[in-house]
């Protein structure tokens, strides 16, 4: 049962986190097509992957 609440409660931060987010960067004017935007910006957030400098020390001899 805790972990039903604390899934619950994780989920409700995060929505109204996301929520304040939209409303504090882009106003309360367009509110929808902006969190559609902000949500997007989000998924090519975490799609990209991070890029790593080769090393010399990487090469199989």
């Amino acid at each position: 049962m805790a972990l039903i609440r604390f899934a619950f409660w994780g989920t409700l931060f995060v929505l109204s986190t996301f929520a304040f987010t939209v409303l504090f960067e882009h106003g309360p004017a367009n509110y929808f097509e902006n969190a559609k935007k902000e949500k997007e910006t989000l998924a090519l957030m975490f799609a990209k992957k991070p890029e790593r400098k080769a090393d010399s020390s990487d090469k199989a001899h």
